[in-house]
Parts: C-alpha cells; structure tokens; sequence
C-alpha cells in the first residue's frame, strides 16, 4: 500500500465522523451515530460507493435537516471526505467504511428515505452482473431499508448501466418516477444534487459522456 493510502488508512480510523466497520464484527443497528438522539426527526440519505464525499458533502450543506451517511470500502477515500465535512464544520453528514453488500447490517429497516448511486462500477462483464448495485438483490436490500415511499436515485455514464437498471427495477415490480439519458439541466431529486459535479462526472462530461439519471422507487 502507498504510503500516502496507509496514512489515510490509520488516520481514518480516528476521525469523529468515521465508523470503521471490521469484516466478522457487527453490532445492533441502533447503536450507530446516525441513530443518535441528536439526529432524531431527521430524514437519513444513503450514498453508496461515495468516494471522496464530493455529493454526500453537497448533500449535507444543502439540507441541513437531513443526515447523509456516505458509504465506501475504500478508507483513504473516506478520509478525504470525512476531513472536509470537519473543515467545513458540517455535522449532518458521516462516513462508513464497508461494502455496500453489508448495508442491511448497519442501518435500521425502513429508515432512509433516500438512496444515492452516483457513478457505481457498471461491471460489464456478464459474470459481475450480481454485482451492480441495481441487481436484484441489492433492491431487495434497499427495499428494506427504505421508508414506505422511499426514492432510490441512479446517476451513471453507462449506457449500459441505465438500461440495465431500467429493465432491472421493471423485473423487480419497482416503478420509475423519472428518469433522463442526457441530464443536463434536469432538476429532480435533493436539493444540492445538481449542482456538484464530481472529479469523476467532469471526467466523463470532458470526454463527451452523456449523463444518465434514474429515480425509482421499490415499496
């Protein structure tokens, strides 16, 4: 590991707004920091595969009455993040550290009230397609965890991905509320949404890549 990540890597673990989840160990939902009672009343937004913070952090500033917990495996990511939001003294916002396969294990059922996927892994071989994170069975996962109503958002620059997730949440018996293959200007989902454009979104607008967007919802 780079030295850089490793120091990120031990840093991380220390930062007030980090859980750090260890493979084999669990403890009750209720007992997170985004269950507090200091966060009671606040509608609680999930992105998954967050990376640096960038929208959970746009997220946070724009809605201060709800609470964003970012979620990435990879800690020196997460690190620059949660380092941010201290700088920035925003405390609606927290990171966790895991694989979005194992969100069941920490959130409450039906709790969140919004979901993010901004720019997952399309994973375009057939043989990962179980784990896109619009497969069925991370739905199944999200459909518990939603509030009745709940709103799952996609943002991708994947063709495939969108048709992918279109077709997915159809087969499910889930139902689109919008959905848009060139986004530009679109003005659907949490306030602050729009306006960031991440270091990986530039990327892919630079490039000429067509910004694909889906809100959909499982329950």
């Amino acid at each position: 590991m780079p030295k850089n990540k490793l120091f990120k890597y031990e840093r991380v673990k220390h930062l007030p707004n980090v859980t750090f989840s260890v493979f084999g160990e669990s403890a009750p939902p209720r007992s997170y920091p985004w269950y507090d009672e200091r966060y009671r009343g606040m509608q609680r937004v999930l992105e998954l595969g967050c990376g640096k913070g960038e929208y959970s952090l746009a997220f946070a500033a724009a809605n201060p009455r709800k609470l964003c917990v970012g979620i990435d495996y990879k800690s020196h990511r997460i690190c620059v993040g949660a380092e941010r939001a201290i700088a920035k003294g925003l405390e609606n916002v927290h990171f966790l550290r895991a694989r979005v396969e194992r969100i069941g294990d920490f959130f409450l059922k039906h709790s969140i009230q919004e979901i993010w996927l901004t720019f997952p892994d399309p994973h375009p071989k057939h043989r990962a397609i179980k784990s896109r994170l619009s497969a069925s069975f991370f739905l199944g996962v999200y459909a518990s965890l939603l509030v009745p109503g709940g709103t799952v958002y996609l943002k991708t620059d994947s063709d495939l991905l969108y048709e992918y997730t279109r077709a997915s949440v159809q087969r499910w018996g889930g139902r689109e509320i919008t959905n848009s293959d060139a986004m530009h200007g679109a003005d659907d989902g949490a306030e602050g949404t729009f306006e960031v454009v991440s270091a990986y979104e530039h990327a892919a607008r630079s490039r000429g890549a067509a910004i694909k967007f889906i809100a959909f919802k499982l329950n």
